[in-house]
């Protein structure tokens, strides 16, 4: 996606500091993004990711910093005057109204179009979201994941150019949040719009990025595509994010970490510092039974599809996860080894000061 030095969105040195708060919930960010691609902000309530789309969008004045949308500084210019459009967690829609009098309330109370070019794009919108036919239905009557379409919908009716998505699908229980994300990737597809989306959720945020920005205290501290940070985190706060347990006390010396659980040979670690954390997926487990670690079971927890284990291994508890044919008791002990593709090293910054919400994914 990255195909140019400057991008359709280019976000640079953003500080916001709200009254009364002594340190800036957003510090010097920089952010680029190229057009049509979809970058989702993530991280752990109270990390900022809101505030930098309410600064995009003018809806809050950052004290430092700029944002320019498709070569145009947005220094001064109003919300409204702004090329984007903004959904929020809640749908906000006028309950009084059908769904395609909220479509097109802006074009229509604005008088921007004539009357059957404006019933024309309001049917496409709507068919575009999947709720064509729909509408004369009045918003009271539309269920959760119907009036997120119809805020999306009433979003591309005047064709922003950067489209800011403010945790839209939080509200919504599971299944519905999994239809949301699909119809979210159609329309980056079929529309080619770019977006910028926020999120606590990472596999939201696996599901609907070309990129991802991991945020903590108001600093982007990794970016890339998703199968980088399923793959390779840089830090341990990132790798907490994606799944990764077991963080264990490591030296690296050219791609080889070493600690109390081995030796390992990880390709692909660059320039990683000596002193590190080895990283592993719980189901790193291997050789089950004939393996050269051996670990005493602590507890376990049935999951369906398999089984959770927490042991005792080498003076350390681990996480771990075997198959649901698996039949080890609490007390128990086995063998095992650790598959090297689902380890790997990071950056021990124990100095980040965890919030209660971010220290519950480590």
């Amino acid at each position: 996606m990255r195909g140019s030095d400057v991008g359709f969105l280019e976000v640079a040195g953003l500080t916001k500091r709200y009254r009364g708060e002594a340190a800036p919930c957003v510090r010097e960010l920089d952010l680029s993004v190229e057009r049509g691609e979809m970058v989702v902000l993530l991280g752990a309530s109270g990390c900022g990711k809101s505030t930098v789309l309410k600064c995009i969008a003018g809806l809050e004045d950052a004290q430092a910093g700029t944002v320019s949308i498709d070569g145009e500084a947005m220094d001064g210019i109003a919300p409204e005057k702004r090329p984007v459009a903004m959904v929020f967690q809640k749908a906000l829609l006028f309950r009084n109204m059908t769904v395609e009098q909220n479509v097109n309330f802006a074009p229509r109370v604005n008088r921007a179009m004539p009357k059957a070019e404006l019933a024309r794009k309001t049917s496409e919108m709507l068919e575009l979201v999947g709720l064509g036919g729909m509408e004369k239905k009045k918003a009271t009557a539309l269920s959760g994941g119907q009036e997120q379409r119809v805020s999306l919908a009433r979003a591309l009716m005047v064709e922003p150019k950067l489209l800011l998505l403010d945790e839209p699908l939080s509200a919504l229980d599971a299944a519905l949040r999994e239809t949301m994300q699909d119809y979210i990737r159609a329309l980056t597809r079929d529309t080619g719009t770019t977006m910028l989306l926020v999120t606590h959720d990472q596999q939201e945020a696996i599901a609907l990025a070309d990129r991802i920005a991991v945020m903590h205290d108001g600093r982007i501290v990794q970016l890339g595509s998703p199968r980088e940070f399923y793959e390779r985190p840089s830090s341990k706060y990132v790798a907490s994010f994606f799944g990764w347990k077991n963080f264990t006390p490591a030296m690296c010396e050219n791609g080889k970490v070493t600690c109390a659980l081995g030796s390992f040979e990880l390709p692909g670690l660059g320039d990683a510092p000596a002193s590190g954390l080895l990283v592993m997926r719980p189901e790193a487990v291997a050789n089950v039974g004939a393996g050269a670690l051996e670990a005493a079971v602590r507890t376990v927890t049935y999951r369906g599809t398999s089984v959770s284990y927490r042991v005792e291994c080498v003076g350390s508890e681990l996480d771990l996860s075997l198959p649901a044919s698996s039949e080890f008791s609490v007390g128990e002990r086995f063998s095992f080894d650790l598959s090297p593709d689902k380890l790997w090293y990071v950056a021990d910054d124990g100095d980040i000061a965890y919030s209660e919400d971010e220290r519950s994914r480590i």
